[in-house]
């Protein structure tokens, strides 16, 4: 009898309903990730051996040269604010393929330690527009601190506001990131820890990691991701009763695999 009656008053697993709900808020977050990593690849170059104002000067010469559909201005010896596409109409998008602008100001919090301040002014990449500030130091290892105050406004037409904590390592190409997203939508508060990600630049999922997500409806649900799968990425998903397999493709597409 006490046994039923645990089980009666225990919480009810996540509905499919939520698993897929949970997916499409990864999908999201990817789009915001996707906006914002672009601009960290452009701004992270930051030698503790450089003052603030020679980091400004050697970027400005970077971004000239790399960007040619972008229009560099210093703003003082330490800021500068970069305007993606092309002014005489030769580019529609500036290589990242974003729009819309990024103010870019360099600091020395500590004599060891250099930070980027990135200000996302409607950076836009199909569809999606990023605002806020994304703040980035490097450690003595060659790692990224990357604590991000952000807003996005989705191609899917959702509005999300995301605060974030993660460090970033760069291998071969892909990025390693472990860390934490909080983010508000109008279902209400979400939470994720996220560890061993691998992500590829241009993808709106890691291709392998997990993370644990608390839901504003009280659920813990665990997603592992599986890599490539059936023309997208794939995704494990479990809110406490079985494993649910989804996979996404490049566009942000759900496609609900079910139980494996």
């Amino acid at each position: 009898m006490v046994t039923s009656m645990a089980l009666a008053c225990g919480a009810e697993p996540a509905s499919s309903v939520e698993l897929r709900q949970t997916v499409a808020e990864l999908v999201d977050l990817g789009r915001a990730m996707a906006i914002e990593q672009s601009a960290v690849a452009l701004s992270s170059a930051l030698d503790p051996a450089a003052t603030s104002e020679e980091l400004a000067t050697r970027l400005f010469a970077d971004l000239s040269a790399g960007i040619p559909c972008a229009a560099v201005m210093s703003r003082g010896p330490t800021e500068l604010r970069v305007e993606f596409g092309a002014p005489d109409g030769n580019c529609s998008m500036a290589e990242p393929k974003l729009a819309g602008a990024l103010r870019i100001e360099l600091s020395a919090p500590s004599p060891e330690v250099r930070m980027a301040t990135l200000t996302h002014l409607d950076l836009e990449r199909a569809g999606s527009r990023l605002a806020g500030t994304t703040r980035i130091t490097r450690g003595p290892d060659g790692t990224l601190r990357i604590i991000s105050e952000l807003r996005l406004a989705s191609v899917s037409e959702r509005q999300l506001e995301i605060q974030a904590d993660r460090i970033q390592s760069d291998a071969a190409g892909e990025l390693s990131l472990d860390g934490w997203h909080r983010w508000q939508t109008l279902m209400g508060d979400w939470e994720m820890e996220l560890g061993g990600w691998t992500l590829r630049a241009g993808e709106l999922l890691p291709v392998d990691g997990v993370a644990s997500i608390d839901t504003p409806f009280e659920h813990d649900i665990y997603v592992d991701f599986t890599g490539e799968d059936a023309g997208g990425l794939g995704l494990r998903v479990n809110g406490g009763r079985r494993d649910h397999m989804f996979v996404v493709d490049a566009s942000g597409e759900i496609v609900d695999v079910g139980e494996p």
